[in-house]
């Protein structure tokens, strides 16, 4: 992640503009963090800055607002470094990634899907496309299908989003996104095949992995009648459990494959096979058609709250409920009637990360888009209760 490392930092009066980039506040914890808000083109960025043992300063992008699109936060990090006149003494930002800032019209965010997206054409999605390799090739060689990509390592996506441009391939959208939550966006039966090439296997951690009995039935939704659920993976476990899993669906047609040959291959698997390596293949065929539902909308408060009482009030808390759970990790205080609240929330096995910011009494979310899934809205009702118990 791009930072740099500074002794002093000249206080910024808020709100404040340099160059294309705006500063909006200061926000200071008890543990001795500072976020400062930032903005630049749109893009809402909160700068993180951490005091080490040895009296160094720290400043980077706070993860839950960090752009996918490293150019932008190297852009506001570098504005930062430039209005606070700090001196480096150490720094990873390479200058050349922001000199051409844009968002590229391949990346879109969670809204578009859940409000915009055309379901007009037949759609593939492929999970966690790594290198791209064949998210790529499945496009160029079929031009009238539209490609989703999902991935969440950031690097990946900007490798794909900058071939997409210089190869010109017009029909990928590619989202950073868990793919557990994504599912729930998209309408009933417009899916015609869902890739899910060699997933992280997650052996000691079987919750995370992608594959779960929630994820097949909405992978079953979403897809149309004939349309694929397909694994493919070099992990013996990892094909073992996803094929028990849907042995225990009441009705399932399942083609398993043993070191199947595709036209194109992941750097990864070209490694693996010349290790002599397995590779196993579980294709699921939908074979119901599903009921429509409808869109999700965004989560919001009503009511007001008193910051003070809350600040007061504060605590590292985790509240769990059947199913969903809340974990309020951190206050931020800009001032007496407003601050910031880290916290992370939703199912167990998949959650949202986010703030809570409190202005004069007005309650949103950072990022806003936080939108009303099954499990979100559970916690979210936890949240205003919550609020409720301290400022009522």
């Amino acid at each position: 992640m791009p930072n740099f490392h500074t002794k002093t930092l000249k206080p910024l009066g808020y709100p404040c503009t340099y160059n294309e980039t705006t500063f909006t506040y200061e926000a200071h914890s008890k543990r001795g963090n500072t976020l400062v808000m930032a903005s630049t083109q749109g893009e809402q960025v909160l700068i993180r800055i951490q005091q080490k043992e040895d009296g160094v300063l720290l400043v980077k992008g706070d993860k839950v607002t960090r752009p996918t699109q490293a150019s932008f936060l190297q852009k506001v990090l570098i504005d930062f470094r430039d209005a606070s006149e700090a001196e480096e003494i150490f720094t990873n930002i390479e200058p050349k990634k922001f000199l051409h800032v844009k968002h590229s019209p391949y990346l879109k965010e969670i809204e578009f899907f859940a409000n915009h997206f055309d379901v007009a054409r037949e759609i593939w999605v492929e999970i966690g496309f790594g290198s791209g390799r064949h998210l790529l090739h499945q496009a160029k060689k079929n031009p009238h299908i539209q490609f989703i990509g999902l991935e969440i390592h950031k690097p990946s996506i900007e490798q794909v989003l900058k071939q997409c441009e210089l190869q010109t391939i017009e029909n990928i959208l590619v989202i950073d996104y868990d793919a557990r939550l994504f599912m729930e966006f998209l309408p009933s039966n417009v899916v015609g095949r869902i890739f899910v090439h060699f997933p992280v296997p997650w052996d000691k951690k079987p919750h995370r992995r992608v594959f779960s009995a929630a994820f097949i039935e909405e992978a079953l939704r979403v897809l149309h009648v004939k349309g694929t659920l397909e694994l493919r993976t070099d992990s013996p476990l990892y094909f073992e459990f996803t094929f028990s899993q849907m042995m225990q669906l009441s009705k399932a047609d399942v083609h398993v494959k043993k070191n199947a040959d595709l036209e194109i291959t992941s750097k990864y698997e070209d490694r693996w096979r010349k290790m002599e390596k397995d590779i196993y293949d579980v294709i699921l065929t939908n074979e119901i058609e599903a009921a429509p539902i409808p869109k999700l909308g965004r989560l919001h408060f009503d009511a007001t709250v008193n910051f003070a009482k809350i600040r007061d009030a504060f605590k590292d808390e985790l509240l769990r409920g059947q199913g969903f759970f809340v974990h309020f990790e951190e206050l931020f205080e800009i001032n007496e009637k407003s601050g910031l609240i880290r916290l992370s929330f939703g199912a167990n096995e998949r959650n949202e990360r986010c703030f809570i910011q409190i202005q004069e009494g007005k309650v949103t979310y950072l990022p806003e888009t936080i939108l009303a899934t099954k499990s979100n809205v559970a916690a979210h009702t936890l949240i205003k209760e919550w609020f409720h118990g301290i400022c009522d």
